[in-house]
């Protein structure tokens, strides 16, 4: 018996450590040891999903794909995801007023903003959304997790 439980555990083991070596060697890795919050219930409330970098920059190859950028115009100029769009949280109704309609032609609406800490982004997926925007993504990562991995910035690209 005991025996087979140091059989059982020494497969387990080995399988565990394949995994994660085969996971660090992919292209397409999980991000297991990263520190994701929780969703809060008012995200199903809103059906508002968290998306994570490569969901991200697969979207970002798809046409009718809109990024909006939460931060303020100044943080948006200093650097920001290529394609995005500023929209800030505190401009919401006049920016709502004008684009919308153009909102509503999209396939899919990322939103993010300056890292995990960050809940402007959050709170503009669910003013979107309240205002019958459908497929919201928020990229909790945002330009923290960007800047992170290497990505390019565009704008003035003070990081």
């Amino acid at each position: 018996m005991k025996k087979t439980m140091i059989e059982v555990l020494s497969i387990l083991t080995t399988a565990v450590v394949a995994a994660l070596i085969f996971n660090q060697a992919s292209g397409n890795r999980i991000h297991i040891f990263q520190n994701y919050e929780k969703v809060e219930l008012v995200d199903q409330e809103y059906n508002v999903d968290f998306i994570d970098i490569e969901i991200v920059r697969y979207y970002l190859e798809k046409e009718g794909t809109i990024v909006l950028d939460a931060r303020s115009v100044e943080e948006f100029k200093s650097g920001h995801i290529p394609g995005a769009s500023s929209f800030s949280i505190n401009e919401f109704d006049t920016l709502f007023k004008e684009r919308g309609e153009f909102l509503k032609l999209g396939t899919n609406v990322i939103v993010y903003c300056s890292g995990p800490t960050c809940e402007d982004s959050h709170m503009l997926a669910i003013k979107l959304s309240g205002k019958g925007i459908k497929d919201i993504f928020v990229f909790k990562g945002g330009m923290e997790e960007w800047i992170g991995s290497g990505y390019e910035i565009a704008g003035e690209n003070i990081y």
